[in-house]
């Protein structure tokens, strides 16, 4: 099964909020957010995740830059 991601590459980062939002909004969790290098895009995103009280983590442990994110276990 492929998961389904997002990549906000060459988003701006004042657009990356509704972007996020969107996808979250009709996605079939768990997806990936592809956030790049940019930590300003990467808390972005992480605030959005954990605003719809969803779980994530980093996909492994030397790229920081994609967030697998999932429904939280709570």
């Amino acid at each position: 099964m492929k998961i389904q991601t997002l990549d906000l590459h060459m988003t701006r980062h004042s657009s990356a909020d509704d972007k996020v939002r969107e996808f979250l909004n009709f996605a079939e969790l768990p997806v990936k957010i592809i956030t790049g290098k940019s930590k300003q895009m990467r808390e972005i995103a992480k605030a959005v995740i954990q605003e719809y009280e969803y779980e994530f983590y980093f996909e492994n442990a030397h790229n920081f830059g994609a967030l697998i994110v999932r429904e939280s276990k709570r």
